[in-house]
């Protein structure tokens, strides 16, 4: 007992001197330990076991308690060091998340952002076609007007005409999405009732035709005004060879020149 009394003596003491250190330690900046601190440390814990078991055993206590000593100061950094990397980890494991939603939330935007310039391109080629479309049908539709004149009191459209009612149907049917306006007249011969009906018989009879010829599924758009809209104002024969017409014309089906029809 008596041998081992000075060795536990120099245990306790040497730990006792070690404490004080790690403790500090563990006050210190909680983020790393910096190269000063553990040589401090590590020489606290050499020197202090030395001295202390120099004083109780010896030169032999001294050699064993520095061993010690050094050994419980490398452990007691140890053991902090383990606990900053933890640290350390948890706050980069925090900053990853961070930035793993953050990216997400711009993997959102930019399909969010994808999906509006899709539906922006489409409505741009929708509105270039239908412009395109619309060219297409207005220059057709330029010089695409033709009259014909009809023989006093009659209806009948006369064979002289038959060459340019098909030219008209032959381009009408490239034409879709167009409407046939049909506008029948009459002289200012006679009574202005029966030349009303007469001019809207005439429409009738062209429109007839122009079906037959092959646009009977086209659309048309009729209107007769009789006597009220004469080609000239003077009542003279020639005149009134002109007044009695009907006018085709092919419209885009979108024109403003569209009226309700009158048949």
């Amino acid at each position: 007992m008596k041998h081992n009394k000075p060795f536990l003596i120099i245990l306790f003491g040497t730990a006792l001197i070690l404490a004080t250190p790690y403790l500090k330690a563990n006050d210190s900046d909680p983020l790393s330990i910096s190269d000063a601190e553990r040589a401090r440390h590590e020489a606290t814990g050499v020197i202090g076991g030395a001295v202390l078991g120099g004083l109780v055993a010896g030169p032999v206590g001294a050699a064993v308690t520095a061993a010690f000593g050094n050994w419980v100061s490398e452990n007691a950094i140890a053991k902090k060091e383990n606990v900053l990397l933890a640290r350390q980890i948890d706050s980069q494991q925090e900053q990853l998340l961070a930035v793993q939603a953050e990216y997400r939330a711009l993997q959102a935007i930019h399909q969010l952002a994808l999906q509006e310039n899709r539906s922006t391109q489409s409505q741009l080629q929708s509105l270039r076609k239908s412009k395109a479309e619309m060219t297409a049908i207005a220059g057709c539709c330029d010089d695409a007007e033709i009259t014909l004149h009809f023989t006093t009191g009659s209806k009948e459209v006369q064979p002289l005409y038959e060459s340019k009612l098909a030219e008209f149907v032959a381009l009408a049917s490239q034409h879709r999405n167009t409407v046939v306006t049909v506008i029948g007249h009459a002289d200012r011969r006679g009574d202005s009732s029966a030349n009303m009906m007469l001019s809207r018989q005439r429409v009738t009879t062209v429109v007839n035709r122009l079906r037959h010829l092959g646009l009977s599924e086209h659309s048309f758009d009729t209107s007769a005004y009789g006597e009220e809209a004469p080609d000239s104002r003077e009542d003279s024969l020639e005149n009134n060879f002109f007044d009695r017409r009907v006018v085709l014309k092919l419209v885009p089906a979108t024109s403003p020149m569209l009226t309700q029809a009158d048949d």
